[in-house]
């Protein structure tokens, strides 16, 4: 690793730090360095808050000027919730912007650079690219598409089971499993879950463990609008439900004015992903975590919808001809592929107390 690399490792770093508060905003860390040594270090913390590179200026004992920034996203050239940061560069004396990822967001993409090059600023992009992309999938997706990332998240046995034929399920993982939970939550802009999990467990489905900015949205599917009006999830202050033109519009009037109701298309009787997802975006929800049973974290996964699945195996066996799949789909999705089943690519597995979480990626 190189003296450029060492820097921008460092801004990874301090990227991290906005992991549960900067959504749906990008991750960026910032390091200023000025001969041989840094003199100043930031991220971006909140959403909404100032920006790494302005953090970093903040933090400085000495004057920035002639040194050289490190920051894992290419500064923001337009004027948002905050003012432009190349703006700030320019008027701090830097004289070297070194940047990982470059940004996105059509806003701003490749015309940051432009600008502090035309200031005579020496720009150069892509120092640890790989890893400054990996940073904000979420963010990147979103921007690129106007889609929310889609996270399924399931808890299983070794031998594949949610619960038994009774509908037991807790606990199959364990206390430090459930805080990864909380922690995928808290990463999220939204919580989804199907009518059946929400009748059978009446979750909260909110954050709890970890500091977080804002509880993300609660979405529930419910294509018939079945949801009791004295459901947990009601108790969160953003809650969705997605229901399809079969339901009764007489429920929807009567039901508590904190939920908002979205009627969309079905497809087999069911509300339309696809559907759900575009208007996730429109709301300005970027990352949703999907914590339904078998058949909705199936359907997400078979048609092609998720982007990134969390399993968390706990050393348990259930057994049982009537207890809970983890994945279900139809038979003849199987039996229309050429090769058995579908292989994510296995990014990472770790330990959480006695289970294993393995994380996995459709790309």
């Amino acid at each position: 690793m190189d003296r450029h690399e060492g820097y921008m490792a460092r801004a990874l770093e301090l990227a991290r730090r906005g992991r549960y508060t900067t959504h749906p905003n990008p991750m960026v860390g910032a390091v200023l360095v000025k001969g041989g040594r840094i003199i100043g270090e930031g991220a971006h913390l909140a959403y909404g808050g100032p920006h790494a590179e302005v953090n970093a200026l903040r933090s400085c004992k000495v004057s920035p000027a002639g040194a050289a920034i490190y920051v894992t996203l290419e500064p923001c050239s337009t004027r948002g919730k905050t003012p432009p940061c190349t703006d700030l560069l320019i008027k701090s004396g830097i004289k070297e912007v070194y940047y990982g990822a470059k940004d996105v967001n059509p806003a701003h993409s490749g015309r940051g650079a432009g600008i502090l090059r035309r200031a005579g600023i020496k720009v150069r992009a892509g120092v640890l690219g790989r890893e400054c992309e990996a940073l904000n999938p979420a963010f990147n997706k979103f921007m690129r598409t106007g889609l929310p990332y889609v996270t399924v998240k399931i808890a299983q046995s070794l031998d594949g089971r949610i619960a038994d034929a009774a509908g037991r399920s807790r606990w199959i993982s364990s206390p430090q499993s459930r805080l990864e939970a909380h922690k995928l939550r808290a990463e999220a802009d939204a919580v989804l879950a199907g009518i059946g999990t929400v009748l059978a467990d009446d979750p909260l489905l909110n954050v709890r463990g970890v500091k977080v900015r804002q509880q993300p949205w609660i979405v529930a599917l419910d294509s018939s609008f079945r949801v009791p009006r004295k459901a947990q999830i009601l108790k969160n202050e953003r809650v969705l439900i997605a229901t399809t033109r079969k339901a009764s519009v007489t429920a929807m009037k009567k039901f508590p004015h904190n939920a908002r109701i979205l009627v969309l298309p079905s497809e087999k009787g069911r509300v339309s992903l696809r559907a759900l997802l575009g208007e996730l975006g429109k709301l300005g929800i970027a990352h949703v975590l999907v914590e339904g049973g078998g058949r909705v974290a199936g359907s997400f996964i078979s048609e092609g919808l998720a982007d990134r699945f969390i399993c968390f195996v706990a050393p348990m066996l259930i057994g049982g001809t009537d207890s809970k799949n983890s994945m279900v789909w139809p038979d003849d999705l199987n039996a229309a592929r050429p090769e058995l089943g579908l292989r994510p690519r296995l990014a990472s597995i770790t330990a959480a107390g006695p289970d294993l979480m393995l994380d996995l990626r459709f790309d």
